[in-house]
């Protein structure tokens, strides 16, 4: 499964919240568009890779989410994020995203649950 990117506020002069420069929509296969936060990306060996937060999975009463980790692709000239299939890649990339998460938001309470990279409900 692949997914259109769409940044809202990215890049824009007239943005007046820098939280804008983080999120972005995803439009599935089947048309419907998710918002997103960025929490990370990083590159490796392997390739390119963010973590992103579903907008719509945040618990209202604890502030809780998931995340989820794909994989960045490019093609045709555009961003295109896809699933990771590989179970030893996507466990290795948790491991690092959590490690920048402790040195981004400090409280490992605060750091996110992940998901394993699905993108069911998206």
């Amino acid at each position: 499964m692949s997914e259109n990117i769409n940044t809202r506020g990215k890049g824009s002069a007239e943005s007046e919240d820098a939280e804008d420069d983080s999120i972005i929509s995803l439009i599935d296969d089947e048309g419907r568009t998710s918002e997103y936060e960025i929490l990370d990306a990083i590159e490796t060996q392997e390739g390119k890779f963010v973590a992103l937060m579903p907008l719509a999975s945040i618990d209202d009463d604890t502030g809780e989410a998931e995340y989820m980790i794909l994989q960045v692709d490019v093609v045709d000239d555009e961003e295109e994020l896809a699933e990771i299939e590989d179970e030893e890649l996507l466990m290795a990339l948790d491991d690092l995203f959590r490690e920048r998460f402790k040195e981004l938001y400090g409280d490992e309470d605060e750091i996110p649950a992940s998901d394993g990279g699905s993108l069911a409900g998206a």
